[in-house]
């Protein structure tokens, strides 16, 4: 055991090893993760929310969010990160996110909210501006001085605590609140970032008050993690004398955002009808130790032995859900599983593959929806039997 003055020292060479200052606002952060593994990390982080998300194809939404974004992008000055924007078909979501290395994902429920660049702009900024003040960075220094670990896991995706520190939830649609400090910081450095790529940060207090009427009923200001309305507005009007001085009008029409509801279509609805299934079994693995009961109701649905199963989707690298849903397309196309699999590997939406394997999303849903009710029915089986230990599972 160390004692009290070498673990002193040993905190105060951490301390001045991994001290960094944020860029703006000059705050000194503890930095314990380098750069270039969180951004191998947010990468991976970002595959995974994507792959299993509905991206929007309308080509006036998407050539909006990437001029904005790539306007935001040059002002952040950050030439090493390689910046992408994704557009995702979520009406009901009013998210956006940016992971460290530049990869940005916009749901389109929160159009609603921007209105037009500008607006978006606002939300743009301030996602940069997270992964700029490297927020993600502070949580898993934070996550590794309290031990936790952080590394990748292995079959069913990124770690959930990779995933929080990214401020994204493991469930699809889900991004999580930095802590109250960041979320202002990234307000302060937004605005900069906005008035730099030449828009009004005026327009930020009409963004916020309009998020503030979406989110009425939400948890008061000392029990949240994001600053309260009224805080944030007068932060807000604190802080704009000094993005007004990097602001230059520009003489040029500012663009309306489609609308969510025009951008959504029947076949985007059945992709999240049936991409809630795949995170039900995903999350029944985790949250109810369900492995062996999704993998014995597999099993039987698809007449396949237990260890086929098992070392198929380990080898696969994807969670239980997932592998539901190629194995069923598989099953229901008659087509062959390994195609399937390619497809879904080159990054093929669950419409196109379904649509290639002469099988349909909604049949595929209510395949999975029978193949949860087989799980459940096996789970308390296995919960009623004496524990037995089997040399099939992992």
């Amino acid at each position: 055991m160390l004692s009290k003055n070498v673990a002193a020292s040993v905190a105060a060479l951490l301390f001045v090893v991994g001290c960094v200052t944020a860029p703006y606002t000059g705050r000194g952060q503890l930095m314990l993760v380098s750069e270039s593994n969180e951004i191998e990390l947010g990468e991976e982080a970002y595959r995974h929310i994507v792959r299993d998300s509905v991206l929007a194809d309308n080509s006036d939404a998407l050539r909006i969010v990437r001029k904005v974004g790539e306007r935001i992008a040059r002002a952040a000055n950050k030439p090493e990160y390689r910046w992408e924007f994704r557009v995702i078909n979520d009406p009901q979501d009013i998210n956006a996110f940016c992971v460290p290395g530049g990869k940005v994902a916009v749901y389109t429920g929160i159009f609603s909210v921007a209105r037009d660049e500008a607006g978006l702009a606002v939300i743009l900024g301030h996602e940069v501006a997270h992964a700029l003040l490297r927020h993600s960075g502070e949580r898993m220094t934070q996550t590794q001085i309290l031990g936790t670990g952080l590394a990748l896991a292995g079959a069913g995706g990124v770690n959930p605590q990779i995933l929080q520190a990214f401020g994204l939830g493991a469930a699809v649609g889900v991004v999580l609140p930095f802590s109250r400090s960041q979320e202002s910081e990234a307000d302060h450095v937004g605005l900069i970032l906005m008035a730099k790529a030449g828009y009004d940060p005026r327009v930020s207090l009409d963004v916020w008050n309009r998020m503030e009427r979406k989110e009425k009923g939400a948890t008061p200001d000392f029990l949240s993690t994001h600053p309260g309305s009224e805080t944030r507005i007068q932060q807000l009007k604190a802080w704009m004398p000094e993005a007004l001085q990097y602001y230059q009008p520009e003489d040029r029409v500012v663009e309306l955002l489609p609308s969510p509801q025009a951008l959504d279509s029947p076949t985007a609805k059945s992709e999240r009808e049936l991409l809630k299934r795949i995170q039900a079994i995903n999350q029944f693995v985790e949250q109810q130790n369900g492995e062996r009961a999704v993998a014995e109701a597999l099993a039987y649905e698809l007449r396949l032995n237990l260890p086929t199963i098992v070392n198929e989707r380990q080898q696969l690298k994807v969670g239980y859900g997932q592998y539901a849903a190629l194995r069923g397309l598989a099953y229901l196309g008659r087509g062959s599983v390994r195609n399937i699999v390619a497809e879904y590997q080159r990054g093929g939406s669950w419409s196109a593959i379904a649509q290639n394997n002469a099988s349909g999303l909604n049949e595929l849903t209510a395949w999975i929806t029978n193949l949860m009710r087989t799980t459940s029915s096996v789970g308390r089986q296995l919960r009623t039997q004496p524990y037995r230990a089997s040399p099939r599972m992992p």
